[in-house]
C-alpha cells in the first residue's frame, strides 16, 4: 500500500429540478480545473472525458470539454444524459507513487415512469436498490485516496449545483395538488360514487314508502318488477360512475405526477423544442386538472343537495 492504495468512494445524489445549458458544463469544468491547479499532480492536470447519450440511443464520446463544446449540437436529437469524468493522479503524503483519483458527475433527466416499473418487476434486488440513484438528476461520485481531498471536490460540485438555473413551477395550486395527488385521485374516484349510492338508496326508500309496502307479502308482481328494475338500473349507474371516476382519477393523477418532471437539458435544438413542448403540455395539464376538479366539486355539491332534499321528504 505504500505504492498504490485502494481508493474509497463517496456518492452524492441531487434531485434538483434544473435547466442545464452549455455554459453550465463549462463552468463546472473551470471550477474543477481551478481546484486541480492548487495541488501537486503527476504530469498534466489529468484527463477529462465527456459521454453524451441522446434520445435516439446514440452515444458521443469526447476526450475533453472543449471538443464537447465545439460539437455541432444543432440537431434533432435531445440529450438524455451527460457523464463528465475527471481522471487524475495526485501526489499524496505517505505514498511513493502518485495516487489515482476520479470524479464522475452524471447529469440525467432521470428514469421515466415506465422505466421505474420495468426495474421494479425485473426481479433483481440490485436494480430496485439503485432506483434512487437512477432517478436523481445529478449524481456526483468521487473515488479518492485522501478523504479531505475527495470531500473538497464533492463540495465543488455541490456549490455548482446551487448556482444552476432551477425549473420554476409557475402554478402554485398545481404544485400543492401534486403533493396530495393521491388524495385528489381518491376524491375524484370515490366521493361522487358514494354520494350517488346514498342518493339511490334514499330514492329506493322513498319508493317503498310511496307504495306503502311494509312486508314482503304486500308486494304485487308489478311492484316487485319495479323494485328489481330500480335495483338493476342503480347497479348499472354505480358501475358506470365508478368506471368513469377511475379513468378520470388516473388521468388527473398522471398529469400531476408529470408536472414539472420532464426537463433538464437546454443544449441541442431539440432540447429547446422539447422545453417549449413541455411548457405547453404543462399549461394544458393545469387546465385539465382544474377543470376536472371544478366539475367534480359541482357534481358532488349537486348530488349532495338532491340527496338532502330527498331525505327531508322521507
Amino acid at each position: 500500500y505504500a505504492l498504490n492504495a485502494r481508493p474509497d468512494t463517496i456518492t452524492k445524489l441531487y434531485n434538483n429540478k434544473v435547466i442545464l445549458d452549455m455554459n453550465d458544463i463549462l463552468t463546472l469544468e473551470s471550477m474543477i480545473q481551478d481546484k486541480l491547479a492548487l495541488h501537486s499532480q503527476e504530469g498534466q492536470f489529468g484527463k477529462t472525458s465527456v459521454i453524451v447519450t441522446t434520445n435516439k440511443h446514440k452515444v458521443y464520446n469526447f476526450d475533453n470539454t472543449q471538443l464537447f463544446h465545439e460539437h455541432n449540437w444543432n440537431s434533432s436529437e435531445s440529450i438524455e444524459s451527460i457523464v463528465l469524468i475527471w481522471d487524475f493522479y495526485m501526489i499524496i503524503a505517505g505514498y511513493e507513487n502518485p495516487q489515482r483519483h476520479k470524479l464522475t458527475v452524471k447529469l440525467s433527466s432521470g428514469l421515466r415512469p415506465e422505466e421505474v416499473i420495468s426495474l421494479i418487476f425485473s426481479g433483481k434486488l440490485e436494480d430496485v436498490q439503485n432506483i434512487d440513484a437512477q432517478q436523481a438528476t445529478i449524481v456526483a461520485q468521487m473515488d479518492f485516496i485522501d478523504n479531505r481531498l475527495g470531500q473538497e471536490f464533492l463540495n465543488i460540485v455541490e456549490e455548482w449545483v446551487k448556482i444552476l438555473q432551477t425549473y420554476t413551477e409557475s402554478n402554485k395550486v398545481i404544485v400543492w395538488l401534486k403533493k396530495v395527488r393521491k388524495y385528489v385521485a381518491y376524491y375524484i374516484n370515490y366521493l361522487f360514487f358514494f354520494l350517488v349510492l346514498i342518493t339511490l338508496l334514499i330514492g329506493f326508500n322513498m319508493m317503498m314508502g310511496q307504495l306503502g309496502i311494509t312486508k314482503m307479502s304486500d308486494f304485487t308482481i308489478q311492484q316487485f318488477n319495479n323494485c328489481v328494475n330500480y335495483i338493476v338500473i342503480s347497479v348499472i349507474i354505480c358501475y358506470i360512475i365508478l368506471h368513469i371516476g377511475h379513468n378520470v382519477a388516473n388521468k388527473v393523477f398522471r398529469r400531476l405526477v408529470e408536472y414539472g418532471e420532464d426537463f433538464i437539458f437546454n443544449i441541442t435544438k431539440e432540447d429547446q423544442n422539447r422545453y417549449k413542448r413541455t411548457q405547453q403540455r404543462e399549461m394544458k395539464s393545469v387546465v385539465v386538472v382544474l377543470a376536472h376538479l371544478v366539475f367534480s366539486v359541482i357534481l358532488n355539491v349537486t348530488c349532495g343537495v338532491i340527496a338532502s332534499i330527498m331525505f327531508t321528504k322521507l
